[in-house]
């Protein structure tokens, strides 16, 4: 597929997204989908189910049920389904806690957390005397696993410590607290992340002793423990400064390089400042599409294609196929419009399972939308269109988009602009095979490296080029 200017966005969620984006198709609030096929009584799809007390399917229980790995989550977000992925992927039994409870830590905009800690301490409460058993507690949504349980306390063994904690560049949530942490070497990380920790079950059970409100700060708790030199004698903890187990991504970009080994499918993260190589990844603060750049390679998600991106395909079912709102987008005049509203036409999916809507701040496309509209509209299940007379900007356009394909209850929204030229009558079709909550065709311009993929984002939030990009639009990379 080309384009002479941007590409195709499929969204499933019930959020409006700034993206830059010519087609995008959006999984919307409430919509369902399976991988193998099944219908429910409505006729809508399935989600395929993500396993939550038992995650992984491991060959064995983590070294005897001598190792417990638990992580906290309300609800099975992709960043989820990514995490307990990686944990499977190295055969490694995660209990998640929470899942499908009302979240009561707050809203993570500020401090908060507390919960996390209550749900730990109570999961472990039989545990607290079992002295050869070791607790390892990781975030989820932001966390990815690349290497095997026995590599993990191998790590932490070596560390010395009874209680170890990640650590990164910043002090968080509370600046004043920094002067106090222990002096570091050189480029180490000085300071303590809540995101992962591991130790002996007896030392993490007193670790939490402490009560604390679920809306109170997991991570200026376990601060406030580690600063206390007395408790964090008694308690033999220790942060890994140098990465050895934890990485911590948020202000270590240059800190750390991406490897993979096409031969074993192997990805891994290594810290150049001590050469060690990670266990547990953590896109903490603001690294959060760091880490969505680096989890395309890490736990085995790649073997010269996205092996990821073929996990979990949706089988559709013809007798009850996803109903899709088709927002159709034109903010400014673009040429051969309608040749794009011929191959538009050609889309393969039945017409009375699509809403169409269609936009345009272009006063010369305003006659041809509304006569597509009044020739065509009727073989859609709707159709609405706006006009430049209507004096809507675009962001009001697409907000608008949205909202109907929520009013009317799609399970997907289908964003296409109008110089995105679909080519393949198939596009629609293959989107929903991929099972995704947001997915895009990848637009380019031919012999030339524009497209509508943004792989990186500066610190401002604009275009930034990934170490990947340029691979990825040559089609090197799949």
């Amino acid at each position: 597929m080309q384009n002479h200017k941007q590409g195709a966005l499929f969204l499933r969620s019930s959020v409006m997204l700034l993206l830059f984006m010519a087609s995008l198709l959006l999984l919307l609030q409430g919509a369902h989908t399976i991988s193998d096929g099944d219908a429910d009584a409505d006729g809508v799809v399935a989600a395929p189910e993500v396993v939550v007390d038992a995650a992984a399917t491991a060959t064995q229980s983590n070294s005897n049920g001598k190792v417990k790995v638990f992580t906290v989550a309300s609800e099975p977000t992709d960043g989820y389904r990514r995490y307990i992925r990686s944990a499977t992927v190295y055969d490694i039994e995660v209990t998640t806690l929470g899942m499908g409870e009302e979240w009561k830590g707050g809203d993570m905009k500020t401090a908060g957390g507390g919960v996390k800690i209550n749900l730990l301490r109570e999961a472990i409460e039989s545990l607290k005397d079992a002295q050869d058993v070791i607790i390892l507690f990781t975030d989820s949504y932001d966390v990815i696993i690349t290497a095997t349980l026995e590599e993990i306390v191998e790590k932490f063994k070596e560390s010395g410590a009874k209680l170890l904690f990640s650590a990164e560049k910043f002090c968080w949530p509370d600046k004043s607290l920094a002067n106090k942490y222990p002096e570091v070497e050189g480029k180490a990380s000085r300071y303590l992340n809540s995101g992962a920790f591991i130790g002996y079950a007896p030392q993490v059970y007193a670790l939490l002793e402490e009560t604390i409100e679920d809306t109170g700060d997991d991570q200026l708790y376990y601060t406030k423990v580690f600063l206390n030199e007395t408790k964090r004698t008694k308690l033999g903890m220790k942060l890994d400064t140098q990465s050895r187990l934890f990485q911590n991504l948020h202000g270590a970009k240059n800190d750390v390089k991406l490897k993979v080994d096409l031969d074993s499918n192997q990805g891994t993260l290594q810290n150049l400042d001590f050469m060690t190589t990670p266990a547990i990844i953590h896109g903490n603060g603001l690294s959060k599409v760091d880490l969505n750049a680096y989890g395309n390679y890490l736990a085995k998600t790649f073997s010269g294609v996205c092996t990821f991106c073929q996990e979990y395909p949706l089988e559709l079912n013809e007798q009850a196929l996803p109903v899709i709102t088709l927002a159709i987008m034109v903010p400014q005049a673009v040429p051969f419009f309608d040749l794009f509203l011929d191959k538009i036409e050609k889309i393969n999916y039945p017409k009375d399972h699509l809403h169409l809507f269609m936009y345009t701040n272009a006063p010369l496309h305003d006659e041809l939308i509304e006569s597509y509209v009044k020739n065509q509209g009727k073989q859609y299940a709707s159709a609405k269109f706006v006009l430049s007379t209507d004096e809507l900007d675009e962001r009001a356009g697409r907000q608008l988009a949205l909202d109907k394909a929520k009013l009317q209850h799609s399970d997907y929204i289908f964003f296409v602009d109008g110089d995105a030229h679909i080519d393949d009558s198939e596009v629609l079709r293959e989107l929903l095979i991929m099972n995704k909550q947001f997915v895009a065709p990848l637009f380019s311009k031919y012999h030339e490296l524009w497209s509508n993929f943004w792989g990186a984002l500066s610190d401002g939030g604009y275009y930034a080029r990934s170490h990947d990009y340029v691979d990825i639009v040559k089609r090197d990379l799949m």
